[in-house]
């Protein structure tokens, strides 16, 4: 193959590619703006969100046609597993090892879902002001839920490791001491039975002997 033959063949292959990129991006784009269409109050919000670079059927996976049906309320645990899609690792264990991840995970419907506390489009930063996890507005989100919280709720660590150092040893800890409380006093009860059982065998024995 000559060297101009060589560099059709690039010029080909790099217009293929140049063109699905293109198709690719460009139905996100008449997408993002079909949404925009009916959601322009969500769309304000969007810009100023960590998830900007994203398009709306990047969570809505479901929305296929437009103009779309009507959703129904999002299952909450359904929306845990759209954002751990993404964020994995420590945030996503984290939160499933917390209270609010095993309630969720159960089927609750009251407990906090990562959008209750974070927003579902405006998503900010922790350390923007208006964000709903800054740490002055941690007590106004939380009240959400919790009726009255106090200052104290954004003293806490959320999306804290269960490990014998940082923010989650005293849980560690005290999940440690439950398990070995638990163990031991399984112990003890088979103890306690076996010894009940060999007492009520020997009261047996004795009867037998003496009739």
């Amino acid at each position: 193959m000559n060297k101009k033959k060589r560099w059709a063949f690039k010029g080909i292959i790099f217009t293929l590619f140049f063109s699905f990129w293109l198709f690719a991006n460009g139905a996100e784009v008449l997408a993002q703006l079909n949404c925009n269409q009916c959601h322009a109050d969500v769309a304000n919000e969007f810009k100023s969100s960590v998830h900007s670079s994203l398009s709306c059927t990047s969570c809505h996976s479901d929305v296929t046609t437009y103009p779309h049906r009507s959703s129904a309320k999002v299952d909450k645990k359904k929306s845990v597993a759209m954002c751990t899609t993404c964020h994995t690792g420590r945030v996503a264990d984290s939160y499933q090892h917390s209270f609010h991840g095993k309630a969720v995970f159960l089927g609750s419907q009251r407990s906090a879902s990562c959008v209750d506390c974070h927003s579902a489009h405006e998503v900010l930063s922790q350390d923007n002001p208006n964000s709903q996890v800054a740490k002055e507005n941690v007590p106004q989100t939380c009240a959400q839920c919790h009726d009255n919280p106090s200052p104290g709720f954004a003293q806490g660590t959320e999306h804290f490791e269960l490990s014998a150092m940082g923010p989650g040893k005293p849980m560690y800890y005290t999940a440690k001491f439950f398990v070995w409380l638990t163990m031991i006093a399984m112990t003890l009860l088979v103890i306690h039975i076996e010894l009940q059982l060999y007492r009520e065998l020997r009261t047996i024995l004795q009867k037998r002997r003496r009739s």
